[in-house]
């Protein structure tokens, strides 16, 4: 079987604003990272990080060159976000957009998604397939610069209440079965929290002074 060319770039998938949480069998969770989105190509021991507006955030990030060293494989694309997190593991925006304010935070990629992998172009496999096949190539445990973002199945409302608790941003619900189709879809939705509704209205009013 002939190999599937290295894709040089990717069309993100992204979810649809939704409001209200649900549950269902049929659908994962997922925590929403307050980070960048990023693209994350990985061939001959070298990283590419990419922004959903395809901008080049390799050189931004220089403490994800080791990405390359922890993925058991020898190329692979996945999706994912830079997050910085602090001494309690939850999010710090702020150290993203500036190194002064990093403090004691650390820079990490939570992958959510593989959408390549040493020849096998993934994305029309159904997302369960390909988050399992993600898990199988990434360090296990939480100390790695390159990290899971694991789910749960089905309790999307509970799963929500928990992350109101942690005051984290959100969660996006996806469709179990969907692939992997670049643009807005229906098949991911983001549901925002109370905490992350406030930080989302406060983001907003800064970028119109």
């Amino acid at each position: 079987m002939p190999l599937d060319p290295f894709p040089s770039v990717v069309q993100p998938m992204l979810p649809t604003l939704f409001k209200t949480p649900f549950s269902n069998p049929h659908w994962i969770f997922e925590p929403k990272w307050d980070g960048y989105r990023a693209i994350c190509f990985v061939r001959n021991d070298e990283v590419r990080l990419v922004s959903r507006r395809r901008n080049d955030l390799t050189a931004k990030f220089p403490v994800l060159q080791s990405i390359p060293e922890s993925i058991k494989a020898k190329s692979a694309v996945m999706d994912g976000e830079i997050v910085a997190l602090d001494e309690n593991g939850l999010p710090c925006f702020d150290a993203l957009r500036s190194r002064k304010a990093a403090g004691d935070c650390v820079i990490v990629y939570y992958a959510f998604d593989l959408l390549y992998r040493d020849g096998r172009d993934l994305t029309q496999r159904p997302l369960i397939e390909r988050k399992a096949a993600l898990k199988r190539i990434l360090p296990k445990g939480t100390k790695a610069r390159l990290r899971y973002t694991d789910h749960i199945v089905g309790k999307g409302e509970q799963f929500l209440a928990e992350l109101e608790k942690r005051e984290l941003e959100g969660m996006v619900s996806k469709r179990a079965g969907s692939l992997y189709v670049g643009g807005r879809t229906q098949d991911w939705l983001k549901i925002k929290t109370t905490a992350g509704r406030e930080e989302m209205r406060k983001r907003s009013e800064a970028w119109q002074l």
